[in-house]
């Protein structure tokens, strides 16, 4: 464990932490962040944590949104989602070295803000049986590969009360990220080392999830929608980003 925390040092675990903080605190507020926040940053100073470090880390906060506001999760539309979480993401995990990422990652990005632009345009997508079905697949299949897979689902249930799409995402996000553990742990590339150094990522996560507990209730819905909104087009602006410039 020594080494693992040498490591963790060496990549500057301060930001590493304030990364963390920052994406939990904005997934306990609007539902989502942490994913979409993390992942590119931290792939870019301390690409090892992700996909499987960062995806653990995200299904414990997932775990503690359910529970802090499950009268409000959505079960029905979800198991659609999930259906399509599953049969996308096992094919993910094995062809990961095998499918051109960077061309697939360029695509998802662009197709996520130009999804954005539509619900700005006042079309927004509405949590429809095959909406979630086709969200989920897609989420599954970038979300194994990249860790960025909750932009297809944010966008679906924007337009619901706020704890309902708190604890929807959340119950989507804890069941999802769980899937594709499994997944990359069934092709060698999710054990111990990777559980350790999610471990460690804990304790900011904790943090930054107990302060959005102060705040959430005083955001009202429609500057939820418009965060939601600005956080999917910010993460997938920086998931295009990262690979025009590798």
């Amino acid at each position: 464990m020594v080494s693992l925390f040498e490591q963790m040092l060496a990549h500057h675990w301060h930001w590493i932490a304030l990364v963390v903080f920052a994406g939990a605190f904005l997934q306990g507020l609007s539902g989502v962040g942490l994913g979409m926040v993390a992942s590119p940053l931290l792939a870019l100073f301390a690409p090892e944590l992700v996909p499987g470090p960062l995806l653990m880390i995200s299904c414990v906060i997932a775990v503690m949104s359910v529970l802090r506001e499950h009268a409000a999760l959505d079960i029905s539309g979800l198991s659609f989602a999930l259906v399509g979480r599953l049969l996308a993401s096992v094919p993910a995990a094995l062809l990961i070295g095998f499918l051109p990422v960077r061309g697939l990652a360029i695509a998802f990005a662009l197709v996520i803000l130009l999804a954005v632009v539509a619900s700005l345009l006042k079309l927004p997508l509405r949590p429809t049986r095959l909406n979630l079905l086709i969200a989920g697949s897609v989420s599954g299949f970038m979300g194994t590969l990249t860790s960025v897979g909750l932009p297809p689902i944010a966008l679906v249930y924007q337009s619901v009360p706020p704890a309902q799409l708190r604890a929807s995402i959340g119950g989507f996000l804890a069941v999802g990220a769980l899937i594709s553990i499994l997944a990359l742990a069934a092709v060698g590339r999710f054990g111990p080392h990777e559980m350790g150094l999610g471990l460690a990522m804990l304790a900011p996560l904790f943090l930054g999830f107990a302060v959005s507990g102060r705040l959430r209730h005083l955001l009202p819905a429609a500057h939820m929608r418009l965060i939601v909104l600005a956080i999917a087009a910010g993460s997938a602006g920086l998931l295009l980003l990262r690979q025009l410039v590798a």
